[in-house]
């Protein structure tokens, strides 16, 4: 990169530009709009109880009085509005909570992409935005959000933020966000994963053990002061993760994957559960290894990218919402990657058509119309056949992606080369 170059780059990162704040305020609007519908009543009634049950029992108290949030982070925002708020004022605010989360991934999303990408300002500005754009515009992630009363934001901007921190050599950093973002949400929890099998690749090396061991030590010391204060220890949180998994035995919670094609939703996996169980850790090995190839931040967002997929589409219990953390980590390598933006396209799009599926035809259901109540095996089959070869398609270019060599100027996260702070 010439010098000019490099002057054009840091000056660019200095500014606030106000493409982007054009481009949040119509997120922003869009999604106050949202507000305005009926939103999911099932998932906003635990909302509204576990608000109320930590602001009467206070954040020590909750659990111990038979609180069942699997959210254990959100307590601590929900705990404030519980005190403060009460009936439709307070389902108001939970709704609203996803909306300053989306908003800043979408900054920090093209911040990101700013830099990675060659070429002049403009250019630049430009895959910025679309990389932010993808995400807080995607109509999926929009529906997920206010529409739905779903705060998946919360969790993904923890799990991207994670893998920034890290190629920049925040360890610290890095592990304080992948382990809230495990915590928050389990399937946000892909950020750990990557993170440890990065650690392996470091223990190459003395220096790599020190970088392993900061890394660790700052997502366990998170760990425990997120869950102490709630009254949980290692134990009691594994229990109440096991709690949880055990109400969905289900096949397919209306996620549109192989096992919802061929078992409809619902039902139970029986001795399924146990195969779909091995055949997801095979494939979330499958997934780190591809690290061997390349480790540089694109490479840590496509590996993530390829566990979320895997748990959509390979588990008997995976749920209709598990790819909203493959939308957030793919929108930043299909604004770089132009090969990877119809797949995602695609993906999103099929995505949107399940979320609208399920709101229009579950108990919970706030889409207008008449619910299909006899919607046809075969269109079901067939939306979950179209969207398995999405999947595939988007799988099969990032194993591509993984398999051309980092550019010449990303660090080798592996190597332990210099990272920019």
């Amino acid at each position: 990169m010439s010098g000019h170059a490099s002057s054009e780059h840091a000056s660019g990162g200095a500014r606030w530009p106000s493409s982007l704040s054009v481009l949040l305020l119509i997120a922003a609007l869009v999604r106050i709009v949202g507000l305005f519908g009926p939103g999911h009543l099932g998932d906003l009634h635990a909302f509204q109880d576990w608000a109320l049950g930590v602001a009467k029992f206070g954040l020590s108290g909750y659990y111990a009085n038979a609180g069942d949030s699997n959210y254990p982070p959100m307590l601590y925002l929900l705990w404030p509005l519980g005190r403060a708020l009460s009936g439709g004022d307070l389902v108001l605010a939970i709704r609203a909570l996803s909306i300053p989360f989306d908003l800043a991934l979408a900054a920090l999303l093209f911040f990101v992409v700013r830099d990675l990408a060659g070429g002049g300002s403009i250019i630049r500005e430009r895959a910025g935005l679309l990389a932010a754009g993808l995400y807080v515009l995607n109509p999926a992630v929009v529906l997920t959000g206010p529409y739905w009363g779903q705060v998946d934001g919360m969790g993904a901007l923890p799990m991207v933020g994670a893998f920034v921190a890290v190629a920049r050599g925040r360890l610290v950093l890095a592990g304080v966000l992948a382990a809230l973002a495990g915590l928050l949400k389990p399937q946000f929890g892909v950020a750990a994963f990557v993170l440890v099998a990065l650690a392996l690749f470091w223990l190459r090396s003395p220096e790599g053990w020190r970088r392993a061991a900061v890394l660790g030590l700052a997502a366990l010391i998170t760990f425990i002061a997120i869950l102490v204060p709630l009254g949980l220890g290692p134990t009691s949180y594994l229990d109440l993760m096991r709690q949880t998994f055990a109400r969905y035995p289900f096949h397919s919670g209306f996620a549109f994957n192989p096992w919802g094609m061929v078992f409809g939703f619902n039902h139970d996996d029986g001795p399924w559960f146990t195969v779909g169980t091995a055949l997801e850790l095979a494939a979330i090995g499958g997934s780190l290894w591809l690290l061997r190839w390349r480790r540089d931040l694109i490479a840590l967002l496509a590996v993530g990218s390829l566990i979320v997929l895997t748990l959509y589409f390979v588990p008997t219990r995976a749920h209709e919402r598990y790819l909203y953390g493959a939308i957030a980590l793919l929108a930043p390598i299909a604004a770089l990657e132009p090969r990877l933006r119809w797949p995602f396209v695609g993906l999103s799009a099929m995505f949107f058509v399940t979320l609208a599926y399920v709101l229009a035809n579950s108990p919970y259901r706030i889409l207008p119309g008449p619910k299909i109540d006899n919607f046809p095996d075969w269109a079901i089959s067939l939306l979950c056949l179209i969207m398995t070869a999405t999947g595939a398609w988007v799988v099969w270019r990032l194993v591509e992606l993984m398999r051309r060599p980092a550019p010449e100027d990303a660090p080798d996260l592996g190597k332990l080369a210099a990272v920019p702070a």
